[in-house]
């Protein structure tokens, strides 16, 4: 039973950093199609959709070392950093990370409250939550090749660095602007 948990703890873990790292994917290429002025309303569905599944994915990760019956983490382990004997600058790391995961979750769910410029501050802490989770599975498993891992993180620079570059010299066609007469004319004309 004990090796079950060990890799639903893995396992979980490992999906929601692959989730996140789509996450990050989706929501830069949704920026870039934002500045071309392209529509990207599937593409944000599909940055929260992903994020919504990572956060479900983390907090059975968390649940899972809560319930662990091999190490037996406490709540306080898991949920305060440096408050464990195994591992506790990974742990910490991941702790770190999970707050800022929690962050990110709220002030997206709640943006028109706090309010969009906010939001976006906010919102541009995520480098580190990514950087943070990365190191968190790196230094505490052995589920990533390091090598493997670098390369995957390093593909979507040179990827949005093309997409900018045709951002900068392709100009969105303007949009003819209607008037509201002219399309009172349209509708009662046809």
């Amino acid at each position: 039973m004990q090796t079950l948990e060990w890799y639903m703890i893995r396992g979980t873990g490992t999906v929601a950093y692959i989730l996140l790292y789509l996450t990050v994917i989706v929501g830069l290429f949704s920026q870039v199609q934002k500045k071309r002025k392209k529509k990207m309303t599937s593409a944000i569905n599909l940055h929260e959709e992903l994020s919504n599944w990572a956060m479900i994915l983390v907090g059975g990760h968390l649940g899972l070392l809560l319930l662990d019956t091999y190490i037996g983490f406490k709540w306080t382990e898991v949920f305060v950093p440096f408050n464990t004997s195994y591992k506790p600058i990974p742990m910490a790391l991941g702790t770190l990370s999970f707050y800022f995961l929690i962050i990110t979750f709220i002030t997206s769910k709640l943006r028109k409250k706090v309010g969009y410029l906010r939001w976006r501050k906010l919102h541009a802490l995520n480098p580190i939550l990514y950087i943070l989770v990365t190191i968190h599975g790196l230094w505490i498993g052995t589920d990533f090749n390091p090598e493997i891992l670098a390369i995957a993180n390093l593909i979507p620079f040179p990827i949005i660095g093309i997409f900018a570059l045709l951002m900068k010299f392709t100009k969105a066609k303007p949009q003819p602007k209607t008037t509201r007469a002219a399309v009172t004319r349209t509708r009662y004309t046809d």
